[in-house]
């Protein structure tokens, strides 16, 4: 959960060990789990059931990971001492479409490869962009404008050869359900953004209620599913230990992911933020081409540089904006 995470200022005084460190963090905890996250969709049992196979297995991945990150952020706001907030019923909303969006991308990796989705999800400014112009009637800047272009050309080059080539594994369902991923993506940040002006909460209580939510609407979702209990039962089972290895591991590193982005938006600001995990998205890409032998054309190759460039274009729009902002701030004190 990335979303939501106001522009803090950049606090200089730290060094650049510290941004190495964070860097390092967020590099190898959302590598490992972008890699472990694509095996588990790949795994088969030794009687020769696929995990993908199954109706309920994106509910199942995702009850694990959201009920250990839950646990995790709720023992920690306990022994920090955060005050409570009850029900803290303002999160079901974001919690509702947080979770959507995260069953919508890993439902999409049973047809989709790995580098079509973290390309996919590296274009949430697309749907922000026509929320604001459509329903708030915003006019975005240029730069914005150019974004956007470059990301949906760099997106149409990826997908060009892909379309062409019938033993892709790409499908239009899979790209479906990312475009159902993205636009709610678009909901989910400004609501967290109204939670955070209105409760402040700590980012331990944000993880716990969006978790508790998340884990509410899946455990209603998968009672309506007619094979609910075969993803559980499938995860338990001593023959598929490796898998359940695998998957507590791939918790576990969402979770330290996640504890470092929070930790460089303190320490660094959301520009810093902004270009780790941007040049992260590129090496898991990278990362997974390589371990997964994935087979990328040229054009394809240039359409993830071009991707890339548009989201260089949003970070320095980003760093102009903090310019701009720095000297009226200072005028105030």
């Amino acid at each position: 959960m990335t979303g939501g995470t106001g522009g803090g200022q950049a606090a200089p005084a730290h060094s650049l060990l510290d941004l190495l460190f964070c860097t390092a963090g967020i590099y190898a905890s959302y590598i490992t789990y972008g890699y472990l996250q694509e095996g588990l969709y790949e795994y088969v049992s030794p009687t020769g059931q696929a995990f993908k196979a199954m109706g309920s297995a994106t509910v199942t991945l995702l009850i694990v990971q959201v009920l250990l990150s839950g646990l995790y952020a709720l023992i920690t706001s306990i022994i920090k001492k955060d005050k409570p907030m009850g029900l803290g019923l303002d999160f079901a909303v974001p919690g509702l479409t947080y979770i959507g969006a995260m069953l919508c991308s890993n439902e999409a990796l049973k047809y989709v490869n790995y580098p079509t989705q973290v390309l996919a999800k590296s274009c949430k400014l697309v749907p922000v962009l026509l929320v604001n112009v459509l329903y708030y009637g915003r006019r975005p800047s240029m730069l914005q404008y150019l974004h956007v272009a470059l990301v949906t050309v760099g997106i149409i080059l990826f997908r060009w050869k892909a379309g062409r080539d019938s033993s892709e594994s790409n499908t239009t369902y899979g790209l479906l359900l990312l475009a159902m991923s993205l636009a709610m993506d678009g909901i989910t940040g400004p609501a967290q953004e109204w939670i955070r002006d209105h409760h402040k909460p700590s980012n331990e209580q944000f993880m716990f209620y969006c978790n508790l939510y998340g884990l509410v609407y899946l455990l209603g979702g998968l009672c309506f599913m007619e094979d609910g209990l075969n993803g559980l039962l499938f995860v338990v089972d001593p023959q598929n230990a490796p898998f359940l290895g695998r998957l507590i591991v791939f918790c576990i590193c969402g979770t330290i992911g996640q504890n470092f982005i929070f930790l460089t938006l303190r320490k660094f600001g959301s520009l810093a933020l902004t270009t780790v995990t941007t040049t992260r998205k590129f090496f898991t890409i990278l990362f997974s081409v390589v371990a997964y032998g994935h087979v990328l054309g040229f054009s394809q190759w240039i359409g993830v540089l071009v991707v890339f460039i548009g989201l260089s274009v949003d970070a320095v729009e980003k760093m102009q904006k903090r310019s701009s902002s720095a000297p009226s701030s200072k005028k105030r004190r």
